[in-house]
């Protein structure tokens, strides 16, 4: 768990972490999630309950807050990913634009896009939890942390969904590939169950589905990623990572708010 948490946050649990065991146990990638979930949710909880009408500033630091806590190798991923999508030219030249050090202008429109759609669900999220009556209580603190929880288990079901489905592609590239051999449909299916039983405790009645989201992405990103790119990757599965928090907090915004 310590080379997991060192791997998925910037929490300073280990300084050398061993890759090969992260990928072994990847699996265990919801329990990270819960982690990293609750901190961000306290912020959110303090940001939107003290700020009052300026949603807003309570929105950015919530935000900040996230990537505080996750870093940003999976942002960097998804800049990378969209620079070889809508690169010209063949796979071969796809994959070396997603290998280029410099961040194109598709990398850097999706990253901002993805970062804009979180802001704003965010704060009409945490503008309809303090529009009545809150107050500083766990009942309150418990409704953040459904939120970001949820939220970021989605998105490490995302990357789980992504190793899976890896495994029918002929070809995967670097760190991608470690994570595609180390995975296997049993350890999907702890990782699932394990997602489930996170998001059933921390959500009422049918909104755990909405844990659902990033298997439903990962599915798309995958399924874009062989048609154009032809390799599942590191880029890839980080790219999976943003894109299903970020559409687990869109739709919470609108169908729950």
């Amino acid at each position: 768990m310590l080379d997991l948490i060192s791997f998925l946050t910037q929490i300073p649990v280990r300084k050398e972490v061993k890759i090969e065991g992260v990928a072994a146990r990847s699996y265990l990638f919801p329990f990270v999630a819960l982690l990293i979930g609750l901190p961000v949710a306290v912020v959110a909880f303090l940001a939107f309950g003290y700020l009052g009408a300026a949603n807003e500033i309570a929105a950015l630091l919530t935000l900040l807050a996230l990537y505080l806590v996750t870093g940003l190798i999976h942002l960097d991923g998804l800049a990378d990913f969209f620079d070889g999508l809508l690169a010209p030219g063949s796979k071969g030249d796809k994959i070396r634009a997603m290998k280029d050090d410099k961040t194109g202008i598709a990398g850097l429109f999706a990253t901002i896009l993805v970062l804009l759609v979180s802001l704003f669900a965010i704060k009409t999220i945490g503008a309809g939890l303090t529009a009545a009556a809150f107050t500083f209580n766990l009942v309150s603190l418990y409704d953040f942390a459904s939120i970001f929880i949820i939220a970021e288990i989605s998105a490490k079901l995302g990357m789980n969904t992504c190793m899976v489905l890896g495994k029918g592609f002929a070809d995967n590239e670097g760190l991608g590939a470690l994570f595609i051999q180390s995975f296997s449909p049993w350890k999907y299916m702890s990782a699932l169950l394990s997602a489930l039983l996170i998001a059933v405790l921390f959500t009422a009645s049918f909104q755990f589905l909405i844990v659902f989201t990033g298997i439903a992405v990962a599915f798309l990103v995958s399924y874009i990623a062989k048609k154009k790119v032809g390799v599942m990757s590191g880029d890839i599965m980080g790219a999976s990572n943003e894109l299903a928090r970020c559409t687990t907090l869109l739709l919470w915004a609108i169908l729950f708010t």
